[in-house]
């Protein structure tokens, strides 16, 4: 994987794909231990059943979204709930603010979780990726 993809992405290099790992690992570990339900993104065959919880997307390109990032899940029947409110227009309906509002306040949980076991992350400001935290270091 030295070249770009059909949408012309470059991988990141087999040293920096390493480091990532390792620190998906290690995020994963120390999470878990928090008493947080850690998964890898993707490894529910069904999105629409998947259980809530913490994902953790290893994005291998080189470019702004490339890195390790940990998303937050709310369970299937409130997802189920925002899509049909979405789906109907009702854009002020409650579910849609009070599903922002949660994964808002746990980024910001998560972030302070990860930097009080000596974790250097932020919240993302990428749109296709809102709420969103980005692993950037371990611990030393």
């Amino acid at each position: 994987m030295n070249g770009e993809n059909e949408f012309g992405l470059r991988p990141l290099g087999a040293d920096e794909i390493n480091r990532l790992r390792q620190l998906a690992t290690a995020v994963k570990a120390d999470l878990s231990r928090s008493g947080l339900v850690v998964r890898d993104a993707g490894e529910e065959p069904d999105r629409q059943t998947s259980p809530g919880g913490l994902e953790v997307d290893l994005d291998q390109f080189d470019d702004e979204a490339g890195g390790l990032w940990l998303t937050w899940e709310l369970p299937p029947a409130v997802r189920q709930s925002v899509r049909e409110a979405i789906q109907q227009g009702r854009t002020r309906d409650p579910v849609i603010q009070a599903s922002a509002d949660v994964h808002e306040r746990t980024a910001e949980a998560i972030i302070c979780m990860l930097n009080a076991l000596g974790y250097e992350a932020e919240q993302s400001d990428d749109s296709h990726r809102p709420f969103a935290v980005r692993v950037l270091t371990g611990p030393c």
